[in-house]
C-alpha cells in the first residue's frame, strides 16, 4: 500500500496540499497520531503522521515538528483543520522544502478511521484480513444481486490478487475467463483430472508444460453439474486472504452455475418428454409439429435422429450432448437434443455445409476432451415429416448400440448396416409390425383357437437352419410330428418352406413380431 492508495479510498477523506512529483508512489507502514513537539523517537520510515497542529502554538513550533518527521523519512503528514481551521502558508512552504508530503483530511473523518484502515491494509494483519475479505465478500455480493454474471466476478477477483482464474462449465466447455487463461488442451486436461476424482472438491492440476505453473481447480457444487473453477497456483500455498476470497468467490459461483444447470435440466427434461412420446407414438403429428417450430425447426424439411454416447460413465451425458450440438449447429443444421437414459438423442433438421465426414469434425474438435475414450454414433436416415420420427429414433439407437471401429469417435449410418436386424429397422416399427401380422396372422390365429404353438415351432426350425432331427429334439417331439406341423404351417400361410425365398419371407417376419414384442 502507498499514499496514492490511500488517496483513492474516498471514504477516507484525504486531500493533497503539497507534494514531490513521485512522493504518493512512497510504501505506507503504519500510521502514528500526534501532537508532541518532537515525535521523532516514536516514529520510522513509512510512517502517516496525524496531527491536529497543536505544535504550531509554540516558537518554531512548525519548524521543529516538521523537522522530526523528515530526519525519520515518513511517507506523509496529515493535518486536521478543526483545530487551526487552515493550513498556514509557512507550513505548506516548510513541507516543500523539507520534502514532506503534506495530507489534509475531511473534518467528517476521524484520525482513527484513517490509522484503522492503514493498519487493516498491512500484510498479514489479522484485522486487515477480515476487512479485506469482508469488502471483496461484499462486492461480489453486490455483482451477484444486480446480475452481473460469472464473468464480473471472476475479473474481480483476478483484479484484486493478480491471479488468471476461468470457469468450465459440466460439459468442459470454457465459460469465462479473467486474466491468464488456459487454451482448449490444458482445459481439456483439467476438466478430465476433476472428472476422474468425483470425490475430491479440489484437484491440483500439474501442469508442467503450461509456463504457467499448477493450476488449481475447485467444484463450484456438489454436483458436476455446477461447474468448476479454476485459478493458476497450488491453492495450499496462498495467503489466507486469497483462500478466503476464493472461498467467497466460489460461493458466488455456485449460485449462478446451480441457476444455469437447473435451466438446462428443465429445457434437457421437456425435450426429453417429447422424444419419448415420440419414440413411444403418444404425440400426435400436429403436437409435435407444434414444439419443432417452437424450437425453430421445420416440421416438413428432412430430420435426421442422432444418438451418441460414450462408454465410460463418468464421462457427462451432458458433454456428450454439448459435442453433438455445437459440431452440427456449426454446420447449419438447426438441432435439438436431450439426454435420454445412457445417451444424447437429437433432432438434427434442415440442410447443413458438410464438406467433411462428421466423424473428423468431431475427432479434430474434441480429441482432447475425449482423452483417449471412444465417442459412438448412430445416425437414421434422413425422414420428411414426422410420422416416421419414430422408427427413425429405433433406427439411430440401433446403429449406435451396434457400431463398432477403434477410432476415437465411429458414426455408424446406413452405409454400416450389417445384420438383418439394421436393416430391419430402417423400415419404421409400423412397417414390421404390419409385415408381421401380414405374413403370421393365420399362425397367431390358429395358435389362438386350437391353443397349439405353430410359432413357436416355426421359431425353432427356422434357428435350427431346417434341420429336422435337431429341431424335433430340442421341441421334444417325434420327426413325424415336426413335419405334419411345418406342413400345417406352410397350408396357412401358403409359403413353401423348402425353397429359400418362403424360409426368408417367414424368416423376417418372424424378427418383425419378436422385434414387436420386445
Amino acid at each position: 500500500m502507498d499514499v496514492r492508495d490511500l488517496l483513492a479510498d474516498p471514504d477516507l477523506g484525504l486531500s493533497v496540499v503539497a507534494a514531490e512529483p513521485d512522493a504518493l508512489d512512497r510504501p505506507v507502514t503504519a500510521a502514528y497520531i500526534t501532537d508532541l513537539p518532537d515525535p521523532s523517537r516514536f516514529l520510522s520510515t513509512g510512517d502517516v503522521v496525524l496531527t491536529s497542529g497543536l505544535w504550531l502554538d509554540r516558537a518554531d513550533g512548525a519548524a521543529t515538528f516538521l523537522g522530526a518527521l523528515a530526519r525519520q523519512d515518513v511517507a506523509a503528514v496529515v493535518i486536521g483543520l478543526i483545530e487551526i481551521g487552515v493550513i498556514p502558508d509557512d507550513v505548506i512552504a516548510l513541507c516543500r522544502e523539507r520534502g514532506l508530503t503534506l495530507l489534509t483530511v475531511s473534518p467528517g473523518v476521524s484520525f482513527r478511521r484513517i490509522a484503522d484502515e492503514i493498519a487493516a491494509r498491512q500484510p498479514g494483519s489479522a484485522t486487515g484480513l477480515a476487512t479485506r475479505t469482508m469488502r471483496f465478500s461484499r462486492r461480489i455480493a453486490d455483482t451477484v444481486s444486480r446480475g452481473g454474471g460469472v464473468a464480473e466476478l471472476l475479473g474481480q477477483f483476478s483484479a484484486e490478487f493478480a491471479i488468471g482464474c476461468w470457469v468450465i462449465d459440466e460439459t468442459g466447455m470454457l465459460l469465462a475467463s479473467a486474466g491468464a487463461a488456459p487454451d482448449r488442451a490444458q482445459v481439456a486436461e483439467q476438466w478430465n483430472a476433476v472428472i476422474a476424482r468425483e470425490h475430491d472438491k479440489r484437484v491440483i492440476v500439474p501442469g508442467a508444460q503450461t509456463g504457467l505453473g499448477p493450476a488449481t481447480i475447485i467444484r463450484t457444487g456438489a454436483r458436476d453439474r455446477s461447474g468448476f473453477f479454476g485459478c493458476w497456483g497450488d491453492h495450499r500455498s496462498f495467503s489466507d486472504e486469497v483462500t478466503l476470497a476464493m472461498d467467497a468467490l466460489v460461493g458466488a459461483l455456485r449460485v449462478e452455475m446451480e441457476l444455469a444447470g437447473r435451466w438446462r435440466e428443465t429445457r434437457d427434461a421437456q425435450v426429453a418428454a417429447l422424444i419419448t412420446s415420440i419414440r413411444d407414438q403418444e404425440a400426435s403429428p400436429g403436437a409435435i409439429s407444434a414444439r419443432m417450430r417452437l424450437e425453430g425447426l421445420g416440421p416438413q424439411d428432412e430430420t435426421t435422429i442422432v444418438a451418441a454416447r460414450v462408454d465410460d460413465p463418468r464421462f457427462p451425458r451432458a458433454a456428450v450432448l454439448e459435442m453433438l450440438q455445437r459440431t452440427l449447429t456449426a454446420l447449419g443444421h438447426r438441432v435439438m437434443g436431450c439426454r435420454s437414459e445412457d445417451l444424447a438423442i437429437l433432432l438434427v433438421n434442415g440442410a447443413g455445409t458438410e464438406e467433411r465426414p462428421l466423424a473428423e469434425h468431431l475427432a479434430e474438435e474434441y480429441h482432447a476432451l475425449l482423452a483417449g475414450r471412444q465417442l459412438r454414433v448412430g445416425m437414421s436416415d434422413p425422414v420428411s415429416g414426422v410420422s416416421r420420427l419414430n422408427s427413425a429414433i429405433a433406427t439411430a439407437v440401433e446403429r449406435v448400440q451396434n457400431a463398432t471401429g477403434a477410432e476415437p469417435v465411429v458414426v455408424s449410418t446406413s452405409l454400416h448396416v450389417q445384420t438383418h436386424r439394421a436393416l430391419l429397422r430402417m423400415l419404421g416399427e409400423s412397417t414390421r409390425s404390419g409385415y408381421a401380422r401380414e405374413v403370421l396372422a393365420p399362425l397367431l390365429s390358429y395358435d389362438e383357437r386350437h391353443n397349439a404353438d405353430l410359432v413357436g415351432t416355426l421359431r425353432a426350425f427356422l434357428d435350427g437352419g431346417g434341420a429336422w432331427q435337431e429341431t424335433a429334439r430340442q421341441l421334444h417331439l417325434h420327426t413325424n410330428t415336426l413335419r405334419y406341423r411345418i406342413a400345417r404351417i406352410e397350408e396357412l400361410t401358403n409359403r413353401d418352406m423348402s425353397t429359400m425365398a418362403d424360409r426368408v419371407d417367414l424368416f423376417l417376419a418372424m424378427t418383425c413380431l419378436d422385434e414387436t414384442e420386445d
